[in-house]
């Protein structure tokens, strides 16, 4: 049998080749996923952050303390004018720019093609205009107040981009992962 210069034979070098290859087949999955789960992470770390700037959205007098009036979909400003209501909805920038958002804060990681406007969240219609202590919900059978916020939407993942789960911010600035 023929030796290379450092010992070893072409078949012993194949065999340790192809021993690193399976084991390196092996870890892909759990590398793959640890990949995910710090996505997954750097999103509710988002979220919190977008939290946290609702509340201080609510919290200043100049926006009435009620709930910033952003949804998924884009129309017209309308009248801005200062300590007034908007009479049509914000995108999530302009709302919350003056609190610290800004697009990386609104695109999940695990997006590859984020609205530059909306970002990657979807955003919940029913606190709109809301204040935090008088939340209502209108339906064809009535309009209901709703007093646990930790229970309202304010944005979420689309789709279920982490591992099959989707995270949810409630509107008392809480995460949830979601199935």
């Amino acid at each position: 049998m023929k030796r290379t210069p450092s010992g070893f034979t072409l078949i012993e070098l194949l065999v340790v080749i192809a021993i690193i290859g399976m084991l390196a087949s092996l870890l892909l999955p759990a590398i793959r996923s640890g990949l995910e789960q710090a996505k997954k992470a750097k999103c509710v770390s988002n979220l919190t952050q977008i939290g946290n700037a609702v509340q201080q959205y609510i919290a200043d007098p100049e926006n009435g303390h009620h709930y910033p009036p952003i949804y998924s979909v884009s129309v017209s400003s309308g009248d801005m004018s200062a300590g007034t209501a908007p009479t049509a909805p914000l995108t999530p920038l302009s709302c919350l720019g003056n609190y610290g958002i800004t697009l990386p804060a609104i695109t999940c990681p695990s997006d590859k093609s984020p609205d530059t406007n909306y970002g990657s969240y979807i955003w919940s219609p029913v606190l709109q205009g809301e204040q935090p202590e008088d939340v209502h919900i209108y339906t064809p059978g009535g309009i209901f107040t709703v007093s646990a916020l930790s229970k309202m939407t304010v944005c979420a993942d689309v789709g279920r981009p982490h591992l099959r789960k989707f995270n949810v911010l409630k509107a008392d600035g809480h995460v949830e992962s979601r199935p």
